[in-house]
């Protein structure tokens, strides 16, 4: 405590378990958002100072500026997305925990920020992100870990507009998703995965502009939700049968737990 809430203490990264830190990058997960969401026909709009991103009617010819999608819903339906994908993959380590014979849990209920790095204290590193704090951000804003993590946004990218060249890069370059030479389960996938239409110019200017918007009034990408995120954890470990045995009816676990040690731990 205070990093661990005190109902977790007990258990929490004890010797002999294995704790997963599933992280989001939720700078990338919000560049993606807008992406997609000018191939769909929105803009961004300032909700929080009422005003309408500078310059976006520049692109009338690609986009109608009065359809607006507002900042503060934007980052907040990618936050519970990314939040989703976060929780479904500790369930997903759940159920791969059953099926091994192993016991388990995905919870929460620790400090996500000093986890990432920001606690403000030396003694607590938490796994090392680069954060940043600023009078206007009520929290520290972890922003990626060098060489192992970085965020869509600067200082890991020098201005947001690099940033999206980085993404689209990752959607179509060597090894993305779009990218003709990229594996898949299709007959012809490289005709599939070259269908998609890479972003142009002027499509990838637009939504830098607005990027850059976000990140020169917030001073940070996202504007008003961290840069990285986790919130669930997966604690995997061995189970005492005999203490369900003698304080649970039976069925409290299941046959893979009680084969667990004979089959994965013969002596």
């Amino acid at each position: 405590m205070p990093i661990t809430e005190a109902h977790n203490t007990w258990v929490f990264n004890k010797p002999a378990s294995l704790l997963v830190i599933p992280v989001g990058d939720l700078s990338q997960h919000v560049l993606l958002n807008i992406l997609y969401m000018l191939q769909n026909g929105l803009v961004l709009y300032d909700d929080i100072n009422d005003r309408a991103i500078p310059g976006i009617e520049n692109f009338k010819d690609i986009v109608d500026p009065e359809n607006i999608w507002p900042i503060t819903f934007v980052e907040q339906w990618s936050l519970s997305e990314l939040t989703v994908e976060l929780g479904s993959s500790c369930y997903a380590g759940v159920l791969m925990l059953q099926a091994m014979g192993l016991g388990g849990w995905m919870y929460n209920g620790v400090d996500p920020f000093a986890m990432l790095g920001a606690s403000g204290d030396k003694e607590i590193p938490g796994l090392g992100f680069r954060y940043d704090e600023d009078d206007r951000w009520p929290y520290p804003n972890p922003s990626g870990l060098e060489g192992v993590m970085e965020g869509f946004c600067p200082p890991h990218h020098a201005d947001m507009r690099a940033a999206v060249e980085a993404a689209c890069n990752r959607k179509f370059g060597p090894g993305g998703p779009f990218h003709p030479d990229t594996p898949g389960p299709w007959k012809d996938s490289r005709k599939v995965r070259s269908a998609a239409q890479v972003h142009d110019e002027k499509f990838r200017e637009c939504v830098a502009l607005q990027c850059q918007y976000v990140y020169d009034t917030f001073g940070k990408f996202p504007g008003t939700v961290p840069s990285m995120f986790l919130i669930m954890y997966l604690q995997a470990h061995h189970i005492d049968l005999e203490f369900y045995d003698e304080f649970y009816k039976p069925g409290a676990y299941l046959k893979t737990h009680a084969d667990h040690m004979d089959r994965w731990h013969p002596e």
